[in-house]
């Protein structure tokens, strides 16, 4: 990963503090959809691509959500993927309909012009 790489990432992940963020790497890999809120740690919702909708907590996502240790509170069977988004639509209410279909970001994206505060300093 190069500094510009790690970076963006720390942005994604610090930005998920503001707002809920879907991780598109799991969507365009096929793997269904996977949405978290908090930073490097927080709570999760994810619909597998056959119906499976799981919620829980998550931590250590540094420096991206595919580093978090993930742990399922609840899981259910909703038949099918757009069965299973309306429900985690629901579970995430409000706030989570406008963090993914709003057109611009709670909080900007980090831009690489000054170092994010992460409590530590990158060598």
């Amino acid at each position: 990963m190069t500094e510009a790489e790690m970076r963006q990432w720390l942005a994604v992940t610090e930005n998920s503090r503001y707002q809920w963020t879907e991780d598109e790497v799991t969507r365009l890999n096929g793997r269904g959809a996977l949405y978290y809120f908090g930073g490097e740690d927080g709570i999760y919702i994810r619909i597998q691509p056959e119906g499976e909708l799981s919620v829980g907590t998550y931590e250590g996502a540094f420096p991206h959500i595919g580093e978090a240790l993930f742990t399922r509170k609840a899981v259910m069977d909703c038949g099918d993927f757009n069965q299973a988004f309306q429900k985690a639509a629901a579970l995430g209410g409000q706030r989570f309909l406008q963090d993914m279909f709003s057109a611009k970001p709670a909080q900007p994206i980090y831009d690489g012009s000054a170092s994010p505060d992460m409590g530590m300093q990158m060598m």
